[in-house]
């Protein structure tokens, strides 16, 4: 091969690496408190609804409780106005508060947006309920029947009390399996916020399917649940914890086996931004933003660790077709061999963005496509998002 043949072969390489994936959609959408209903973006967008839409936020505190989302098909925000005013109304007995005629009208506040699925006609989530002339807090999850467009189902989950001035809590979604009508997410509070050392939150893993909700799981731990992960098929649940290396705190994870009730605790990296099971859920990925460290465990044996050390400032892990386990970092899509753990090849960002980017807020349809969200590219202040699908 002349050089000129192996400088064409190159330069056809190069443009197909950068080629192996299309645009299904893109948007953007900025905080706005000045329009009804009002749009408050999240910093934690996931696919809903087998997949065709995508959480985006929700409306203010002293605003209607809605949630907005967007169609990756028809390419348009909407809106869904949640009936917990009218459940107020006939029920307010059961919460803390009254309705006000100024500011937050409700002392109900959607805590954590949970699932949204139209072909079983579900929707959860947990409501926060406070008032100002208290300083109890009550928790409960809410269920949402959308052919009749009612809250259905409200099952309290927890409650700081009066004097209870150090508590904090915090809930997760993990997932939802269309199959079975089945949804899973963490709740945990603890107990002080400025003790790190003491096993003082107690956290909690919940099931509800149709309108039923049972806790599988009551645990200790000196973390909040952090990026919990499902894999449907598999029945497990991987909980990790947030913590950087430098603060040298022995980071830890849950795998929750649902079919076997088996909880084991296990070391993971820090601050691990990428968690990803494998198609079969034979292996859990994990990969760390801060030193790089990337780990795949065996699920059967989590003894059986394989480690490798792949770039920093990795914001989100996951598969978007089988045989390209992808690391979004803000230079690029890393893609690497699941097995090896080697790099194939790298889409650079800057083929989607021309300024700044900070991939903060990504997520994965798993095997399916990528949301690549980029919160420095707007000046206005909203993400721009690339929906991208692997050739």
């Amino acid at each position: 091969m002349n050089r000129f043949s192996l400088f064409s072969f190159f330069i056809l390489l190069f443009s197909f690496s950068l080629s192996a994936e299309k645009i299904e959609s893109e948007f953007s959408f900025a905080t706005d408190f000045n329009i009804r209903p009002t749009f408050v973006e999240g910093n934690n967008p996931f696919f809903v609804n087998g997949g065709k839409w995508i959480y985006l936020g929700r409306t203010a505190d002293f605003d209607e409780p809605g949630l907005y989302f967007f169609d990756t098909k028809s390419k348009e925000r909407i809106y869904r106005s949640v009936p917990l005013e009218a459940y107020y109304i006939t029920h307010s007995t059961e919460f803390i508060g009254q309705i006000e005629t100024k500011g937050k009208r409700l002392p109900l506040t959607i805590y954590e947006f949970l699932f949204y699925d139209e072909s079983t006609q579900r929707a959860g989530f947990v409501i926060e309920n406070k008032h100002k002339s208290v300083n109890a807090k009550r928790y409960f999850f809410v269920g949402w029947d959308l052919s009749m467009n009612q809250i259905d189902m409200v099952e309290p989950i927890y409650e700081i009390a009066e004097d209870d001035k150090k508590s904090f809590a915090q809930s997760s979604a993990v997932g939802y399996s269309q199959e079975n009508n089945t949804g899973y997410f963490t709740f945990a509070v603890d107990a002080d916020l400025k003790d790190d050392e003491s096993e003082d939150v107690t956290a909690f893993i919940y099931k509800i399917q149709n309108q039923n909700l049972t806790k599988l799981k009551e645990y200790k731990s000196r973390f909040y649940p952090y990026t919990p992960e499902f894999h449907p098929d598999s029945k497990q649940i991987v909980i990790a914890c947030y913590t950087e290396a430098f603060q040298k705190r022995n980071p830890t994870g849950y795998l929750y086996k649902l079919d076997s009730n088996e909880f084991q605790e296990f070391s993971i990296p820090s601050t691990p931004y990428g968690i990803s099971f494998s198609k079969d859920g034979k292996y859990l990925y994990m990969a760390a933003s801060d030193t790089g460290e990337v780990r795949m465990y065996n699920t059967g044996n989590l003894n059986e660790v394989k480690k490798s050390k792949w770039g920093t400032f990795g914001h989100k892990l996951g598969f978007w077709k089988d045989g390209e386990l992808v690391w979004v970092r803000n230079s690029g899509l890393h893609i690497y061999d699941p097995i090896t753990l080697k790099q194939k090849k790298v889409i650079p960002t800057k083929k989607f963005y021309k300024n700044h980017v900070n991939v903060s807020g990504s997520a994965f349809l798993p095997f399916q496509k990528l949301l690549l969200r980029n919160i420095l590219e707007d000046p206005a202040g909203g993400a721009a998002n690339r929906v991208l699908i692997a050739d």
